[in-house]
């Protein structure tokens, strides 16, 4: 038989068989697990990056959602955190100002603090400026730098990078550069997801880039996420669940996400019955 048959031959076992694994893979996860590339490797006596090969394709087609370390449905993803921030802003409006309010605990007079990018963190920084609070703010978002504008108590910087239109966030090398010349008494970002065994993940290695240089430079860390991202799932790691100090939310986690706070020592803060109407007097409307 000549090269050329044998090569076409091997092609066509292998297109088989990557089909198979590629069935079993959907048939598995129609049962809304999260599937670990680990565990498929050893299921199907293959090496995980032909795994991998076959969660991409299938990402590709759009039937599942890579995350950090395997797969999971469509459906756990928070597709919102993909969209503008302008329309970000008036979803989950009440929730994510409740959780904005539950933050504003972390903040004493004369901190320096950064500000993640976020629709959540917009809120944040609105109820900061109507607050006699003075603190040296750094943000990477345009709209955080001019909620605090007015604030004549507060010292604001924004930082450099690449704009990004639909977030309003600047990115980037430079970005980064300039965190890593500043340190914080606290950090504060938003997130699209918290795993009980990950911790905060998000959409894109950029989140967990920042992620990462805010765990080296900030003394405490802290996220402020509605309670409907507990439980989801995202494809990065931004920050392990061991790198956490604070999460503010506007009501209690499910069991499990408790459970692993509780365990990985992080301060829970849990916002008043009353935040949504506390944090909106006075304030302009999203």
């Amino acid at each position: 038989m000549r090269d050329s048959e044998e090569r076409t031959l091997r092609n066509r076992a292998g297109g088989a068989l990557s089909a198979a694994r590629q069935q079993e893979i959907l048939s598995l996860i129609s049962r809304g697990e999260i599937l670990a590339v680990n565990a498929l490797a050893e299921r199907f006596g293959v090496s995980q990056e032909t795994v991998r090969r076959d969660i991409r394709a299938l990402e590709e087609a759009g039937l599942l959602q890579r995350v950090h370390g395997g797969a999971m449905p469509t459906g756990t993803v928070d597709l919102a955190a993909r969209r503008p921030v302008q329309e970000r802003l008036g979803l989950g409006r009440e929730a994510k100002l409740a959780a904005a309010q539950a933050a504003l605990p972390l903040f004493r007079d004369g901190m320096n603090v950064f500000l993640g990018g976020s629709s959540t963190m917009l809120f944040l920084a609105e109820a900061l400026a109507r607050r006699p609070l003075s603190l040296t703010v750094t943000t990477n978002m345009v709209d955080i730098a001019t909620a605090l504008a007015g604030n004549s108590t507060c010292e604001v910087s924004l930082l450099g990078g690449i704009l990004k239109p639909a977030t309003h966030t600047l990115t980037g090398v430079e970005t980064i550069r300039a965190l890593e010349r500043r340190v914080f008494d606290l950090a504060l970002c938003g997130a699209s997801a918290f795993d009980p065994v990950h911790g905060i993940l998000g959409p894109s290695a950029w989140h967990a880039e920042i992620g990462d240089t805010l765990g080296r430079q900030a003394r405490r860390l802290a996220y402020v996420i509605d309670a409907s991202k507990f439980g989801r799932s995202d494809a990065h790691v931004v920050r392990p669940i061991t790198g956490l100090h604070a999460i503010a939310t506007d009501k209690e986690p499910d069991a499990a996400c408790r459970s692993a706070c509780d365990a990985a020592g992080i301060d829970l803060l849990i916002a008043a019955a009353d935040a949504t109407d506390t944090a909106a007097e006075g304030g302009k409307p999203a």
